[in-house]
C-alpha cells in the first residue's frame, strides 16, 4: 500500500509530520527526519529530494552523534551546536570541531559557547569563509570578552558575510562592533551587552545597526546603565524593514537608541526595564508615535503593585491573540510614572475603541495612588470598558468621580458600554455592583449619552 503513495503526496505528509512534531529540536538536533530515510528506498529517495523544504541537517556537536561519517559523507547542510559551558572542549570533542569545520562550505549554522580557551580554538578553526553560513550564536564567559578577530568566518581575503541571524549574549560592544559592522545582510539580531554601556558604546551601535538595512528582527538586552548619559545622537538611523523590537534594560539607555533610530514598520514591540519606575523620556514618545501600526484596544494590568500596559489590533482583538506591542511590568509603578508612559503613547491612545482592565480584586492600591481620571482622559474615542478580575465598585467611582464640572461629558465622550465579566455568583453582589455605576450612568443618561452596564452570563 505504502509503495503505491505518489511521491508529492509522500513529502506533504513528510512535512506535517515536521511541523507536527513537539519542538524543532527534535526534528533537526535528533535528526528524527533520519528515521524516515531508513524505511525504504522510496522514502529515502523522497526525504533526500527534498532536502530544503523538510529543513534537513547533520547536527554535530560535542558528543559523538550516529553515524557521523555517513553524515560527513553526503552532501547535506552541517548543524554545528557545540555548548560546552565552563567545559574545555579536547580530545574526540576538539578533533570533531575541527574536522567538520572544513567542511565550511556546507556549514549552515554555529551555535557555540565556553571558556576564553574554547572560543580561541574556535576562531583558529573557523579562519576562512563560510559561504552557506546562515545562522550564527555565540555565548561567551561572563565577564570575559575576548576580541572577534577580522578574519572570523570570512578568512585572510575578509570574504562577504551571508549571515540573516546572529545572536551573542554576554558581550562587550568594544570587542564585537568590528565583527557587527561586517554582517551587513542581516534579518535577526540578538545582543545581550553586560558591560558598562558608555556613549561610545551607543554611538557604536548605532553605527552598526546603519549598516542592516534588511533587518527585521532587533532583540536587546542592556544590563548596565550609562555612565555618563549619552548625548542625543546626531543622526537618525532609518531602520525602515524593521517590524519586532524587544528590549529589557534601563530606560535611560533605551531613550538614546529611540533618538537614533526610526522603524515605521514595527509592529512587535516588547519593553521591560531593570527594577525601576518609568523616569522621563524625551525620545521614545517620537520614536512610538512614527509607527504606522494602529491600535483598536488597551489592556491594563495592575496587580501587587506591578503595572502592565499592552496595546491590541483589531485583528488581535478579533482573533483573541496575543498583543504584540507590550509594556512592563513596571515594578512598583507610581502615579506619575504611569502618567509618563500614557503621555509616550498618546497619540496611539488616540484611535483605541476599548479599554480592558485585569486589576486584583483585594487590591485597591491602583486607585488610591494611581490618577485614572487623568489615564483615562487620554482615550476620546473608547466605546467599550472591559473588567477582568477587577474591584468593579472602585471602577465605578473612578467614572463618576468629580461629576457636576463642566468638562465631565469631556471624559470618555462616546463611551457606549461596560462590561463587568462574568456574573458574580452572589446575587447580592451582582446588584450591588450594578448600582455604584448608576450615578455615572443617571449623568450620561441626562446629558442624552446613554451608557450599558452588564455582566456576562
Amino acid at each position: 500500500m505504502i509503495d503505491h503513495i505518489p511521491d508529492d503526496v509522500l513529502l506533504e505528509i513528510f512535512d506535517f509530520y515536521r511541523q507536527d512534531i513537539d519542538s524543532d529540536r527534535q526534528w533537526r538536533w535528533k535528526c528524527v527526519w533520519f528515521s524516515l530515510a531508513h524505511v525504504c528506498k522510496k522514502w529515502r529517495a523522497v526525504v533526500f529530494a527534498s532536502a530544503t523544504r523538510l529543513d534537513l541537517g547533520i547536527p554535530v556537536g560535542p558528543r559523538k552523534p550516529r553515524h557521523i561519517k555517513t553524515f560527513l559523507s553526503c552532501s547535506l547542510p552541517i548543524l554545528i551546536n557545540y555548548r560546552c559551558g565552563y567545559r574545555d572542549i579536547t580530545g574526540s570533542a576538539l578533533w570533531r570541531m575541527r574536522a567538520v569545520l572544513k567542511h565550511c562550505d556546507r556549514v549552515r549554522r554555529i551555535s557555540f559557547e565556553g571558556t576564553d580557551a574554547n572560543f580561541d580554538k574556535f576562531f583558529k578553526a573557523t579562519n576562512c569563509p563560510f559561504p552557506l553560513l546562515e545562522s550564527l550564536s555565540l555565548r561567551f564567559k561572563h565577564c570575559s570578552h575576548p576580541k572577534i578577530p577580522d578574519t572570523f568566518l570570512r578568512g585572510p581575503d575578509l570574504s562577504d558575510l551571508h549571515l540573516r541571524r546572529l545572536k551573542m549574549k554576554l558581550v562587550s560592544l568594544t570587542s564585537v562592533s568590528g565583527f557587527l559592522l561586517s554582517v551587513t545582510a542581516l534579518t535577526h539580531l540578538t545582543l545581550l551587552i553586560n558591560t558598562p554601556f558608555s556613549p561610545s558604546s551607543g554611538t557604536s551601535l548605532l553605527t552598526c545597526l546603519q549598516g542592516m538595512p534588511s533587518l527585521r528582527c532587533l532583540d536587546l538586552t542592556i544590563t548596565y546603565k550609562s555612565r555618563p548619559s549619552p548625548p542625543t545622537p546626531k543622526d537618525v538611523v532609518p531602520l525602515s524593514k524593521l517590524s519586532s523590537f524587544h528590549y529589557v534594560g534601563r530606560c535611560v539607555n533605551l531613550d538614546f537608541l529611540m533618538a537614533g533610530i526610526s522603524a515605521p514598520s514595527l509592529r512587535d514591540v516588547n519593553i521591560r526595564f531593570f527594577n525601576e519606575i518609568w523616569p522621563p523620556t524625551v525620545h521614545l514618545p517620537r520614536f512610538i508615535n512614527e509607527m504606522e501600526e494602529c491600535y483598536h484596544a488597551v489592556h491594563v494590568s495592575f496587580k501587587n503593585g506591578d503595572f502592565h500596559l499592552s496595546l491590541l489590533t483589531q485583528s488581535e482583538c478579533i482573533n483573541r491573540c496575543k498583543p504584540c506591542f507590550k509594556l512592563g511590568p513596571f515594578l512598583k509603578c507610581s502615579s506619575e510614572s504611569i502618567i509618563q508612559i500614557s503621555g509616550a503613547l498618546s497619540m496611539k491612545f488616540t484611535t483605541v475603541e476599548e479599554l480592558r482592565f485585569a486589576f486584583d480584586v483585594y487590591d485597591n492600591v491602583f486607585e488610591i495612588f494611581i490618577a485614572w481620571r487623568r489615564f483615562l482622559q487620554r482615550f476620546p474615542r473608547v466605546k467599550a470598558i472591559r473588567t477582568e478580575r477587577a474591584n468593579n465598585y472602585s471602577i465605578a467611582h473612578i467614572l463618576h468621580q468629580d461629576h457636576g464640572n463642566p468638562d465631565e461629558l469631556s471624559f470618555l465622550p462616546v463611551l457606549e458600554e461596560i462590561d463587568l465579566g462574568e456574573k458574580p455568583i452572589d446575587e447580592s453582589q451582582y446588584g450591588s455592583q450594578l448600582a455604584a455605576f448608576e450615578p455615572f450612568l443617571s449623568a450620561r443618561k441626562q446629558a442624552g449619552r446613554q451608557v450599558n452596564v452588564f455582566f456576562r452570563p
